[in-house]
């Protein structure tokens, strides 16, 4: 793993993290963000948002796009933590850590540790700690914000030898907001397709127990894939939701979320994502088809 620092969409002393044909960017001056994924000569597969290019301080909330960490359930103020200023950065000689202090709004401190996973892969470790004087419960959160114009692949749970075949398998999360018979959602026996659409009016968000544990996205000739631990039988948030997939014009937004903890004062989560991206040999997704013949 390589790194090097540089001037990325307007802000300074960014980190440049290159693991083979992979490469991540991450801003220093705000966050902890990480703005900006390569493959090879790609362009960026996270969406930055252009009013708020290199923009640093401030009291006010911004998306700026990229990947960030959040705590579930959402809530709005507490959520929405300001991440306008500029993090505390460790490096190590195969790791960059990012970290942000606890701020008033959620009492929770948060931090990112990017670190290679064998070759043209990043482990990407967020961990929030409770530094409150009471219990609270919560799950990590780590929402990706994809540029405009890519399909999301998601695999659906499947019934296993064990699996007492009278009972519902899967749990889907549905938002008030949701517009379903447009055709950017496809939900099949095996994976459900979302697809981003520049000219959609509005938004659609959906989530369920993603027990195979990735999610996928493919834009750019490139499929980008997370992968994370689904813990079976535990409790998550949002009707039991491990992964949630939120889409506008604009952009969309692949998240994954831990199991809920009641941590107490000094306690944290950790919740990982294995980043991997690869070119694209065949055809782009369109259908559960085409999915099934690429990812099994």
């Amino acid at each position: 793993m390589k790194t090097k620092k540089i001037t990325f969409e307007g802000w300074k002393n960014c980190i440049e993290i290159t693991n083979g044909d992979f490469k991540l960017v991450a801003a220093t001056e705000i966050g902890p963000r990480i703005m900006g994924a390569f493959w090879g000569d790609s362009p960026n597969l996270f969406y930055v948002d252009p009013s708020t290019k290199g923009k640093k301080g401030g009291k006010d909330w911004h998306l700026y796009g990229g990947h960030r960490l959040w705590q579930s359930p959402e809530a709005k103020p507490r959520c929405y933590t300001v991440e306008n200023s500029p993090v505390c950065v460790k490096t190590g000689k195969n790791s960059v850590l990012l970290s942000a202090p606890a701020d008033d709004l959620s009492g929770l401190s948060k931090s990112i540790e990017i670190l290679p996973e064998g070759e043209n892969s990043f482990r990407v470790v967020h961990t929030l700690v409770n530094c409150t004087l009471w219990p609270i419960e919560y799950a990590a959160w780590a929402l990706s914000v994809m540029a405009p114009g890519g399909t999301a692949i998601l695999p659906m749970p499947q019934l296993q030898k064990t699996d007492d075949r009278l009972l519902p398998k899967t749990f889907m999360s549905f938002w008030g907001y949701n517009t379903l018979a447009d055709g950017r959602c496809t939900v099949g026996s095996k994976y459900t397709i979302l697809r981003n659409d520049p000219k959609a009016k509005n938004a659609i968000k959906i989530g369920y127990n993603c027990e195979d544990g990735w999610i996928a996205y493919q834009n750019f000739g490139v499929t980008f894939i997370k992968r994370h631990d689904h813990v079976r039988g535990a409790s998550y948030p949002d009707n039991g939701c491990s992964v949630e997939v939120y889409s506008c014009k604009d952009f969309q937004e692949m998240e994954t979320l831990s199991p809920l903890f009641t941590l107490e004062p000094g306690e944290g989560i950790e919740h990982t994502e294995v980043w991997s991206a690869l070119k694209l040999e065949s055809p782009a997704v369109t259908n559960e088809e085409d999915a099934e013949r690429i990812f099994g």
